[in-house]
C-alpha cells in the first residue's frame, strides 16, 4: 500500500484529512486549506540524487514517503517544496506543505501491522488473466485480450509467465485453466493485493447498511464501486455475519461528514480502497448486480479479502465460499 495504516491513523491525529483521488494520488487538508498530491512510495531509503529526478519527472507537488531519510535527503525534498512522511520503528514523522502552509509531524503513532509490501513492478496484467481464465473456462488469446484489457503480445507473456507455475495450459480451442483449486492455493498464496490507497473508518451500523452507504455516495455509480470481503462473500456463501465491509471505488470519498469517523486499522469497520490492480472490478462476462443489489468485486478477490478478514471462523468461510466458486466454474465448464 501506498499509505500505510500507520500513516493514515498519524494524519488524522494531527488533523490532516486524506481523500484519495486516484490510485497514487490524494488530497490532503488542515485548518480549511487543501492541497492535491502524488504520492512516491519507496522500501528502500532515497538519496538526494533520487529527489532531483523525481522533481524532474513529476512537476506537481509531491507526497515522498520512505522508511529513512537523511537530512540531505529532507533538505532536497524541502527545497522541491515537496511533503515528506517517514516511517520508521512504527512512527510516522516529517513535514506537510498544504496550501503555502507547513505542517510538522511528530514522531509518533501506531505501529503498521498491514502486510509488507512487495518491492517492484507487479504485474497487474498477468493476475487478471488468470481471473478472467478461472470465470472464462476456455478462452482464446483475442478473447483474453477482450476481456483483460491488454495487447495480445502482452497476453501472450502473461500465458507464458502462468504456464511455467503449471497454472494455465493450451488446449485445441484455447487456453483453460487445468486445476482450479490449485489455481486458487496459489492465488492466496502469492497475490499482492490490489495496491492503490486504503483509507479506514467506523460506524455503529452493520457493516452491510455502511456499503449501501458507501453505494449512494459514490458518483461513479454501479461502475465505480466493488464490494468484497466479508460481505461479498455472505452474498455468495452465506456463513457468518460480516464484521467489516470492504469496498473497492474508482475515486476516493470523504467520509467525515457522513456518519463515519477516521479509524485505525484493527477497529475500523469499513476499509474503502482506491486500488491500482484492475482486476479487482468482476470481468465483462460476469452477471452485473441488479436493481437494489450491491455490486461485487471479482471473485478470486473477494476470496482472497476474506482470507485476511478478523474473526475466528475465517477458515470456514472462506472453505465454503471456495467451494461455491468450483461449482459455478464447474458449471460454466460444462
Amino acid at each position: 500500500m501506498l499509505i500505510s495504516s500507520s500513516v493514515w491513523q498519524r494524519l488524522n491525529e494531527i488533523g490532516v484529512t486524506l481523500v484519495p483521488v486516484g490510485p497514487d494520488r490524494v488530497e490532503l487538508g488542515c485548518a480549511g486549506v487543501r492541497d492535491v498530491f502524488t504520492v512516491v512510495a519507496t522500501t528502500a531509503p532515497l538519496h538526494p540524487g533520487d529527489i532531483a529526478v523525481l522533481t524532474g519527472r513529476h512537476p506537481e507537488a509531491c507526497l515522498v514517503i520512505v522508511p529513512t531519510a537523511t537530512s540531505a535527503v529532507r533538505g532536497a525534498v524541502e527545497r522541491a517544496n515537496w511533503s515528506l512522511l517517514v516511517g520508521a520503528e512504527q512512527q510516522v514523522e516529517g513535514f506537510l506543505n498544504i496550501g503555502g502552509r507547513r505542517i510538522a509531524v511528530n514522531g509518533r503513532g501506531a505501529g503498521d501491522r498491514r502486510r509488507g509490501v512487495r518491492p517492484g513492478r507487479v504485474p497487474w496484467g498477468t493476475y487478471t488473466l488468470l481471473r478472467r481464465l478461472v470465470d472464462c473456462p476456455m478462452a482464446t488469446q483475442q478473447e483474453l485480450a477482450r476481456l483483460v484489457g491488454i495487447s495480445q503480445p502482452r497476453v501472450s507473456q502473461a500465458l507464458r509467465a502462468l504456464g511455467e507455475h503449471g497454472l494455465v495450459c493450451r488446449a485445441s480451442t484455447g487456453w483453460q485453466v487445468p486445476d482450479v483449486e490449485q489455481a486458487l492455493r496459489w492465488w492466496l498464496r502469492n497475490y499482492p493485493g490490489p495496491g492503490g490507497i486504503t483509507t479506514f473508518w467506523y460506524s455503529l451500523d452493520p457493516p452491510r447498511e455502511q456499503a449501501y452507504a458507501i453505494a449512494a455516495l459514490n458518483e461513479h455509480g454501479p461502475a465505480g464501486l466493488a464490494v468484497s470481503g466479508d460481505i461479498a462473500a455472505d452474498l455468495l456463501a452465506p456463513w457468518r455475519s460480516p464484521q467489516r465491509a470492504v469496498l473497492y471505488t474508482r475515486g476516493g470519498l470523504d467520509l467525515t461528514e457522513t456518519g463515519f469517523t477516521p479509524a485505525g486499522e484493527e477497529e475500523a469497520t469499513l476499509e474503502l480502497t482506491v486500488p491500482r490492480d484492475p482486476g479487482v472490478w468482476a470481468g465483462p462476462d460476469l452477471p452485473g448486480p441488479g436493481a437494489g443489489e450491491l455490486p461485487l468485486a471479482d471473485p478470486m478477490q473477494i476470496l482472497w479479502d476474506l482470507n485476511r478478514a478478523p474473526g475466528t471462523d475465517v477458515e470456514e468461510a472462506v472453505e465454503r465460499l471456495w467451494n461455491v466458486m468450483l461449482r459455478q466454474q464447474r458449471g460454466r465448464a460444462a
